[in-house]
């Protein structure tokens, strides 16, 4: 990781409330006890949040609402080309 000093004029728009994703993945069958370990799905459950204070309040929700899942977080981004995800926190067990 690099860190730099950056004039904030050089950004466009900002976006104060946004609406952020929080994804729970989670394993049905453990690695460990699949007959192919390599062919072991994934199961995924999608929540969207809106109006948080900040992003820390929803990390807490996710935090709260794990369990024994792992999470990717996400912030939606509308553009021109429609809605997109900046992936904030965690990592998508799936992309290779």
């Amino acid at each position: 990781m690099h860190a730099a000093p950056v004039d904030p004029r050089d950004t466009c728009w900002e976006v104060d409330s946004p609406a952020f994703r929080v994804y729970f993945w989670q394993q049905p069958t453990p690695v460990s006890q699949a007959s192919a370990p390599e062919l072991a799905g994934w199961s995924l459950e999608e929540w969207r949040l809106t109006g948080p204070r900040d992003v820390n309040e929803v990390i807490a929700w996710a935090e709260l609402h794990r369990g024994d899942r792992s999470y990717t977080l996400h912030v939606e981004v509308d553009e021109q080309g429609g809605l997109g995800l900046v992936t904030l926190a965690g990592t998508d067990p799936t992309s290779s």
